[in-house]
């Protein structure tokens, strides 16, 4: 039998709210908003506010307005749009700064990972190695031979390939005279083979190691920038070669890398905490 009037005002007086009743519209229009800008969108219109909010343009105004007034959006004189304002920008950058470069890129990595459902790495340099600092599993294809702190010869791996590709050439040189030859497989790069693997790992915007390290994987890599346009760090997937070809790893995947590691070098702060040391072991060498 249908409920009658009574009984349903009862329930709503008497009742545990919904959780929908805990939602506060406006604030999440204003969070909406705040979440449009981008690396590639630093400006919205009144328009792109309104489409942000999912609001007409006269209740974007209102929204535009709060937000200015709150310190979270200013309004460009010359174009009337607006941008980030300096407490937006204060609470992000106090919250990066104090964040060491795994813990800002893990939900980046995580996302890659469920993206592809493969093995999610990324690494910073230290003297001739590169050191994995952060890792996110494959659910279906887990690598148990992947962990945090494994280290790999900086020529040698897409990891390491990706970051030593956009250094200086007294750095790239002062590196591999360092390092000695290493051939783990019959597919592992010689020295005199690795700058020209370098070129074209930047004209690419991605390292490829082709069973390089191990004849079961091959992997991409691309590089994650700092603030001064350097490289300090590297992001990779790996896969099993018996699920992909070389072709199909390039094609698919590397697009999917270079994304992520762009998002995150995006959000770097200057001085990022855990970015590692470049060609200078520090402790111990090849530590």
């Amino acid at each position: 039998m249908p409920r009658t009037g009574k009984a349903q005002t009862g329930e709503a007086q008497g009742a545990p709210a919904a959780k929908h009743s805990y939602h506060i519209e406006a604030l999440a229009r204003g969070l909406a908003v705040l979440d449009a800008f981008g690396p590639l969108r630093r400006e919205l219109t009144l328009k792109d506010v309104a489409e942000a909010a999912r609001v007409t343009q006269p209740s974007a105004l209102r929204i535009g307005y709060t937000l200015v007034e709150a310190g979270y959006l200013v309004r460009n004189p010359g174009t009337k749009g607006y941008r980030l304002g300096p407490r937006a920008l204060s609470v992000g950058l106090a919250t990066l700064g104090a964040m060491t470069l795994p813990e800002i890129a893990e939900p980046y990595l995580t996302d890659l990972r469920n993206r592809t459902q493969e093995n999610i790495k990324l690494a910073v340099p230290s003297g001739t190695n590169s050191v994995v600092v952060g890792r996110v599993p494959s659910y279906l294809h887990p690598d148990s031979t992947m962990y945090i702190g494994s280290t790999g010869k900086m020529h040698v791996s897409s990891l390491g390939r990706a970051i030593l590709a956009w250094r200086s050439e007294e750095e790239i040189a002062a590196i591999l005279e360092r390092v000695e030859e290493e051939r783990l497989t019959a597919r592992t790069l010689t020295k005199p083979d690795v700058l020209a693997e370098l070129e074209a790992t930047r004209r690419r915007g991605y390292a490829v190691n082709d069973q390089g390290t191990t004849l079961d994987h091959r992997s991409v890599a691309a590089p994650l920038f700092g603030t001064d346009g350097r490289s300090l760090a590297a992001v990779n997937l790996s896969m099993s070669v018996q699920r992909i070809s070389r072709a199909d790893l390039e094609k698919e995947m590397a697009p999917l890398v270079v994304e992520t590691a762009r998002a995150i070098s995006a959000v770097l702060p200057p001085q990022v905490q855990g970015a590692g040391h470049f060609g200078t072991d520090p402790g111990t060498a090849d530590a």
